[in-house]
C-alpha cells in the first residue's frame, strides 16, 4: 500500500502524463484540447474522467440542476445515440437516472475498463489509449453537434 502522499504524487504524475499523452492530439477542429478538462461550453454537460486500482472510466454526465433541463439534454444525447456510438470505440452505457458523488440525479453515458489500476506503471498505458480513443471519438461527435445540445438551454 501507499501511503497518502505517495499517492498523491502519483496521482499527480498519472494525469501530468496523461495530459502530456493526449495534448498531441488536436482536436476534430484543428485546435489544441485541454483534453482533462474537455471544453464542452455547455454547464450542464461534462465530460469526466476517473481512474482507481480497479476501473478507469470515461463519462459524459448530464447534470443539470433543474431536472427538466437534464431531460431535454438526455432526450437530444439519446437521438443522437447512434451517430454518436458510431465516432465511440464501442457502446456505452446509458443511464437516464445516475447520481455523482455529491448524491445529486444525473444522467449519464459510460465507458469502462476494467481490471486495471492507474498505481501500476504497465496499465497506465492501457488507461492512456482508452481515455484518448474515446475522448477523440467524442469530440468528432461533439463537433459536429455541440451547437445543436447547446441551443437546447439558451
Amino acid at each position: 500500500m501507499f501511503t497518502k502522499e505517495e499517492k498523491k504524487e502519483i496521482t499527480t504524475a498519472f494525469w501530468t502524463r496523461f495530459k502530456e499523452q493526449a495534448g498531441v492530439n488536436k482536436g476534430a477542429n484543428g485546435k489544441r484540447i485541454n483534453w482533462v478538462n474537455y471544453p464542452t461550453h455547455l454547464k450542464q454537460l461534462y465530460v469526466r474522467l476517473h481512474a482507481d486500482t480497479e476501473i478507469a472510466r470515461f463519462s459524459i454526465d448530464v447534470q443539470a440542476k433543474d431536472d427538466g433541463v437534464r431531460a431535454i439534454i438526455w432526450e437530444q444525447m439519446t437521438e443522437l445515440k447512434k451517430v454518436m456510438e458510431e465516432e465511440m470505440v464501442f457502446p456505452g452505457i446509458w443511464e437516464e437516472t445516475a447520481f455523482n458523488s455529491a448524491g445529486q440525479t444525473i444522467s449519464r453515458i459510460s465507458w469502462t475498463l476494467e481490471n486495471v489500476n492507474m498505481y501500476v506503471k504497465e496499465d497506465q498505458e492501457k488507461i492512456f489509449n482508452f481515455y484518448i480513443s474515446l475522448l477523440l471519438g467524442f469530440d468528432r461527435f461533439y463537433n459536429t453537434y455541440d451547437e445543436v445540445l447547446i441551443g437546447l438551454v439558451r
